[in-house]
């Protein structure tokens, strides 16, 4: 798998890291301190959701009984099937195309956001004295994680 594949937003978080990264504010823009808190909390709630919904997704594919008629002795050969496809659909094959497998490129994505916002956020703790007195103040008093529905 190619370094990008693995860390989508690899080239951004890079450039952030380095001082590369600009955006040019007007005067009704201002940086905000919760939000950095708060998307950084909300990736790590919803990555947690997917690792859920991976284990789910394995719970799947190795279930031991599905009823289908997938029994070993059984006269329908569609059960055999059916269960093999939604093996192979919960838990991954060779294609790629798994449940597992799309969930974890959603994680990686997720992952590289965070990260892009804790390098951006990092620089400016480093560089602006104001900015970070109040993410060190709402970091300190910041609910824990997001509410994900289920």
């Amino acid at each position: 798998m190619a370094d990008e594949e693995k860390r989508p937003m690899q080239g951004v978080i890079d450039a952030a890291s380095e001082g590369q990264l600009s955006v040019s504010f007007n005067s009704d823009v201002r940086v905000n301190a919760e939000e950095f808190v708060y998307i950084d909390r909300d990736c790590e709630a919803m990555k947690d959701k997917i690792r859920a919904m991976q284990r789910t997704a394995e719970g799947i594919a190795s279930r031991d009984k599905w009823g289908l008629g997938e029994d070993p002795g059984s006269w329908i050969q569609t059960g055999k099937v059916l269960v093999s496809r939604f093996r192979s659909k919960a838990q991954g094959d060779e294609s790629g195309n798994s449940v597992h497998a799309i969930l974890e490129r959603h994680y990686q994505i997720v992952d590289s956001i965070q990260e892009m916002h804790r390098v951006i956020a990092q620089r400016y703790l480093d560089t602006d004295s104001e900015f970070a007195s109040r993410y060190n103040e709402v970091m300190a008093s910041a609910p824990q994680g997001l509410q994900v529905p289920k």
